[in-house]
C-alpha cells in the first residue's frame, strides 16, 4: 500500500477516483484495516482520508461532458495539495480555467479524535459534546447530550468558518479552490444541512479562492462559496 501511484502523477480525474477507492478498500480489507483507517495510523491513511478522498469527491462532483479533469496530487509542503488541468468545450468557452489548484482542509469537532478512540476501545460513544478525557485516569468518558433547535448546526457552522478563515490570509496561486471536508457533529437531515449552508454563506467570508467547496464525508451534501472578484 503506497501513495506513489498518486504522488506527482497526472491522472485522469475518474481514474484518480478509482485508484483512491481501490486503495481505501485495500487498506480496509487488511488485518486491522478498519482500525488503521479510523485512527489514521500511518501517513498513508492520513493522506488518503484527509487529501486524496476529498479531492476525489470534488472531481466526481465537477467532472462531466465538456469538462474533463485531470489531477496531479503532490505530497509535500507546497502551498496547494494538487494541480488540476481541464479540457473540453466549457474550458474552450472560458467557463473554467485550463489550469487550477486544489487545497484541502478538514472541519471536525474538537472531540472527534476521542470518539475514534472510544470506538476502538468500547465500540461506541454518545454525541461529541459529551466526550471528555479524565485528567487522572486518562480514560475517556462519554455522556449523552440533549440539543435544542439548531444548536449543533450553529456550532459546526462556526467550525467551518474558523477553518476557512485560517486559510484566507495565506497567499495561494491564482485559481485555487479550497475543499472543506466536513465530519459533521451529528446526523444531519436535509433541512439541517440547508441551515448550515445558510449560516456559512451569511457570514460573507472575504476570500480570494476561486471556489470554496464544502461537503460532508458521510452524505451527498455539498455547497460552494464563490469569489466575488
Amino acid at each position: 500500500m503506497s501513495l506513489l501511484q498518486f504522488d506527482g502523477k497526472l491522472i485522469d480525474g475518474l481514474q484518480f477516483c478509482a485508484k483512491a477507492y481501490s486503495l481505501f478498500e485495500e487498506i480496509r480489507n487488511q488485518p486491522n484495516g478498519i482500525s488503521n483507517l479510523r485512527m489514521r495510523t500511518t501517513n498513508v491513511e492520513k493522506k488518503l482520508l484527509e487529501e486524496i478522498l476529498p479531492i476525489s469527491r470534488y472531481i466526481q462532483t465537477k467532472y462531466r461532458t465538456g469538462r474533463y479533469i485531470s489531477v496531479c496530487w503532490i505530497q509535500g509542503n507546497q502551498q496547494f495539495d494538487a494541480e488540476v488541468f481541464e479540457q473540453g468545450g466549457y474550458i474552450d468557452a472560458g467557463c473554467y480555467p485550463a489550469k487550477s489548484f486544489l487545497e484541502v482542509i478538514c472541519a471536525m469537532h474538537p472531540n472527534e479524535y476521542l470518539s475514534w478512540e472510544l470506538l476502538e476501545k468500547k465500540g461506541g460513544a454518545f454525541g461529541l459534546d459529551g466526550i471528555r478525557r479524565l485528567k487522572k485516569s486518562k480514560d475517556i468518558e462519554s455522556e449523552p447530550v440533549v440539543y435544542t433547535n439548531g444548536e449543533f448546526v450553529e456550532f459546526f457552522s462556526q467550525l467551518i468558518i474558523e477553518q476557512i478563515n485560517k486559510k484566507v490570509s495565506i497567499k495561494y496561486p491564482e485559481n485555487t479552490t479550497l475543499i472543506v471536508s466536513c465530519s459533521l457533529n451529528n446526523l444531519y437531515t436535509p433541512d439541517e444541512w440547508l441551515l448550515l449552508q445558510e449560516m456559512v454563506i451569511s457570514a460573507e467570508i472575504e476570500h480570494n479562492f476561486r471556489e470554496i467547496f464544502v461537503y460532508d464525508t458521510t452524505t451527498e451534501y455539498n455547497f460552494s462559496l464563490w469569489s466575488r472578484r
